[in-house]
């Protein structure tokens, strides 16, 4: 029985594995591959994509680090029930696949309208935990504004804790996608004098608006963030003779 196509014959190039990994990713992104179906054997997929047995088997590799996928002997290739970590890994792996500058703006948008609502949501569910892990991360914070590198792991941090605040794990999965285009973003406004204290003067705002539970005061404090940021951007770019 022939089994029905679901990819295109690919080109030999260097990177053909990455290109089946990608592409039986987007099947399941797609949902023409969902949680509990069976990939197509090894070598039914050697021959539908063109490639050898060696390069499906990299790229099912891939996705199983990925999470996307169990191998298992008997069973085959099974599509896995999302999860945290893989939602959060395939929507950062969309983002990276279409990276550029209309996209570093399009993200630019996203980012300030969700860590707006994240901070307000922060202040209305934040738990004591919270509150210690906030006031650890803002310690660090101050720790490290002459290591812009490192504080912007640091600065990470900060708004990965106010997304776990809202006690909304999307918000986190949400953030965790964003992460690597930001760190470039973040990298490329410290071209700007001065920016790890102005992120951290806003930081010690969001906070004290949050430890003092007031959503309003938390959602302009970020607003005010995230403007700054956008700003930084620009002039970043601006200095940049090329």
């Amino acid at each position: 029985m022939t089994t029905e196509r679901l990819v295109p014959e690919l080109t030999r190039e260097a990177t053909l594995a990455q290109r089946v990994e990608r592409e039986l990713e987007r099947l399941i992104l797609q949902s023409r591959l969902g949680p509990g179906d069976r990939l197509p054997s090894e070598r039914e997929l050697a021959t539908q994509f063109g490639v050898s047995r060696t390069v499906v088997r990299e790229a099912v590799r891939a996705l199983a680090a990925k999470q996307l996928v169990d191998v298992s002997v008997g069973r085959g290739t099974i599509v896995r029930a999302p999860t945290v970590g893989s939602a959060a890994e395939s929507m950062k792996l969309l983002l990276l696949m279409q990276s550029g500058s209309a996209e570093v703006d399009k993200v630019g948008e996203v980012r300030h309208i969700v860590e707006n609502e994240i901070a307000a949501l922060a202040a209305e569910r934040r738990t004591e935990d919270d509150l210690r892990d906030l006031a650890a991360i803002l310690e660090d914070n101050r720790q490290h504004l002459d290591a812009p590198e490192v504080y912007i792991k640091s600065d990470v941090a900060f708004h990965a804790a106010l997304a776990r605040a809202t006690q909304n794990e999307l918000f986190v999965i949400i953030l965790d996608s964003l992460v690597e285009i930001m760190i470039e973003v973040r990298l490329l406004s410290l071209r700007v004098p001065g920016i790890t204290q102005q992120a951290l003067s806003y930081h010690e705002r969001i906070f004290e608006a949050v430890l003092a539970g007031d959503p309003e005061a938390a959602h302009a404090a970020m607003d005010a963030h995230m403007d700054q940021a956008s700003e930084t951007l620009r002039r970043a770019v601006g200095s940049d003779p090329g």
